[in-house]
């Protein structure tokens, strides 16, 4: 892994993305308590879990690297919006 050239920058980015993924679950947040749709639900779900793990990796000696309980709490979060995409399909039928 090569070390990171301008860590002030990436800190900077990193913080960014996971502020806007918080924003964003906000976002859903409203649009789940307006409909109670499940899958805004989800999502609302997602984006918190991957703003929060976002920023769980600023605080990390080295951030570049990743830990696998980062990347085990993330699947999970992409798992939620899968399961909720197929319940609310297959509720259709």
């Amino acid at each position: 892994m090569s070390p990171i050239l301008f860590p002030n920058l990436d800190n900077f980015l990193l913080g960014f993305i996971a502020g806007c993924s918080l924003v964003a679950g906000l976002f859903f947040l409203r649009f789940y308590r307006s409909t109670r749709d499940p899958l805004f639900l989800a999502f609302l779900i997602f984006f918190v879990v991957q703003g929060c793990t976002n920023a769980v990796v600023l605080e990390l000696p080295q951030p570049n690297i990743g830990t696998p309980m980062i990347f085990l709490i993330r699947l999970l979060s992409v798992l939620v919006v899968l399961v909720a995409i197929l319940w609310k399909n297959l509720a259709k039928d």
